[in-house]
């Protein structure tokens, strides 16, 4: 997939977004170089293939990286290359961001292997953690790795992380403050662990599982009971250890150990870890990943009481699965997707049911809003008219035309992205208001969409079901969008309570509903637009 970023769009997010920065003093990373390529500007060696195209990324990008050797600021680099300094600015932020250029080190370059400083340099770029590749360099001497378990693996182990501090030591109390003991678990080293888990709780200090057998591999999971699920819960549900691992793959499993332990310690590398667990069958290679979930009555890591469940619910397994990361291993270089033109597009992208009836809505009745008293509905309430409704609709899932551009949508309520990934549907049972039927808001008309003439049963005079856009949300998060359709959801009906206690309206949240009679009546498919919010709008409070 192409993921288009503008210099004009990221320079101007780097100078508000505290997670977006500039090297202050650029060099060029190690293993990577800037060439011409017909009309286009070409990285190679990063992690992932960028191009540049443009006029000015063919004529200006290379000689400004020429001239980023680590001793020159913004303003130096504005002389060298005859840019101004704003726009040596916004090119130093495309090419933060794009993995070209990182932070000169402070101080004296670490007497480290080339191979090594390359490694940390090009591929520090994946999750953007470190300013400079010496940076990664500093947190891996600061933290020493403890081997533990199979002695074939943890030879292997120690061969993989040449260059990693490793601790003498193979049992007893633990070492440095930052130690890491990485436990290689097998058939003949199982019986072991146990102990070497419960000397890291007490401890304090973080533990890697690493288990192996004939059939699979599994990394993980990581266990700190500061951030993460015990050792148990993040491995419930495994099968019996089933085979001694064929001798063979000794050194792969060290070796993929290694990339995610360098991960770990010196943020330079992508990794699952610390809350996953990837499992890789060693005769197909193919991973599947675990999240480590909370089985609820846990005494360690769960605030259920009663009896420990034997499996984490399905629900939990969910909400561990698209979990943030703990703070401390959270990476910049994601939070860049925000920037990505095609997810910039999303927010003014609206649907329009161009085949359906519209009926156009009047303008929102801001003045209302303004007075300071609100009418009492507990006697009855306002009776609802579709001036009201407009109101509601319009703040609670419209945009604020006057300040929204094509490059920028405002919306009157929070939304996730500010996508606006979920649809308001109006059920309307009152002929005073509209024909009865079910309509469709469409926020980009201001205007209803009829959708049916049958009216559910029901005895309010509206209700407003509030379905997930997953198809538009999951364009940009994945299967986290589903979590933000429920989010974005409770912001609606807050709005939506808000606007209706100003007006006088009733306002109710229904607390259940039938998501199969919905979607039959709403004409949607639940596994694309689910039900997230019900509630009714008028009538007795």
């Amino acid at each position: 997939m192409v993921a288009e970023m503008k210099a004009e769009q990221i320079g101007r997010a780097a100078r508000t977004d505290m997670q977006l920065m500039v090297p202050v003093r650029p060099v060029l990373r190690r293993g990577v170089r800037m060439r011409r390529a017909g009309d286009s500007v070409v990285l190679d060696g990063a992690d992932r293939a960028q191009v540049f195209s443009g006029a000015f990324a063919r004529e200006g990008l290379i000689p400004l990286t020429e001239a980023c050797d680590g001793t020159r600021g913004h303003t130096e680099l504005a002389e060298k290359v005859g840019f101004d300094e704003a726009t040596v600015y916004k090119c130093l932020a495309l090419l933060w961001t794009a993995g070209a250029v990182e932070e000169a080190p402070s101080g004296d370059e670490p007497d480290v292997a080339p191979e090594w400083a390359v490694f940390l340099s090009r591929l520090g770029n994946s999750t953007g953690a470190n300013l400079s590749w010496a940076d990664a360099v500093t947190r891996l001497a600061d933290r020493s790795v403890r081997l533990e378990g199979d002695p074939a693996l943890v030879a292997a182990a120690r061969r993989s992380l040449e260059g990693v501090p490793l601790s003498a030591a193979s049992s007893g109390p633990s070492g440095t403050p930052g130690e890491l003991t990485v436990f290689f678990e097998t058939v003949a080293s199982a019986a072991l662990l146990a102990a070497t888990e419960e000397r890291c709780r007490q401890d304090g200090r973080p533990l890697l599982r690493v288990r192996a057998d004939a059939r699979a591999f599994t990394v993980g999971p990581y266990a700190d009971a500061s951030l993460t699920p015990c050792l148990e819960c993040g491995s419930h549900g495994e099968a019996e250890l089933s085979g001694e691992l064929p001798g063979h793959l000794a050194d792969l499993v060290a070796g993929v150990t290694a990339h995610h332990v360098v991960a770990l310690l010196a943020r330079a590398a992508i990794s699952h870890l610390p809350t996953d667990s990837s499992v890789t069958d060693v005769s197909t290679l193919s991973s599947v990943y675990r999240p480590a979930t909370v089985r609820p009555g846990c005494s360690r890591c769960s605030y259920t009481e009663g009896p420990v469940a034997p499996r984490a619910p399905a629900g939990s397994v969910y909400e561990a699965s698209v979990a943030m990361p703990p703070r401390s291993f959270l990476s910049p270089k994601d939070h860049q997707a925000h920037y990505y033109a095609s997810n910039l597009r999303l927010q003014a992208q609206f649907k329009d049911w161009p085949s359906r009836r519209h009926t156009p809505l009047p303008a929102a009745d801001l003045a209302a809003l303004a007075a300071a008293r609100r009418p009492d509905p507990s006697g009855g309430g306002v009776p609802l008219t579709l001036e009201s409704l407009s109101t509601v609709l319009k703040i609670a899932f419209g945009v604020k035309d006057e300040e929204s551009t094509p490059e920028r949508v405002k919306r009157w309520t929070a939304a996730s992205g500010n996508i606006g990934c979920t649809t308001a549907y109006v059920v309307l049972r009152d002929d005073r208001v509209l024909p009865p039927g079910i309509y469709v808001y469409a926020q980009g008309s201001h205007s209803l969409a009829a959708v049916s003439s049958q009216v559910p049963d029901g005895s309010a005079p509206c209700e407003i079901v509030v379905t997930g856009d997953l198809k538009k949300v999951m364009t940009k998060y994945g299967t986290f969008g589903f979590r933000l359709v429920f989010l974005d959801a409770g912001c609606n009906l807050s709005a939506a309570r808000e606007v209706a206690e100003h007006l006088g309206l009733a306002f109710a949240p229904r607390p259940d509903w039938d998501d199969d009679a919905l979607a039959r009546a709403l004409g949607t498919t639940p596994a694309d637009e689910p039900v997230a919010a019900v509630a009714t709008l008028g009538g007795t409070a």
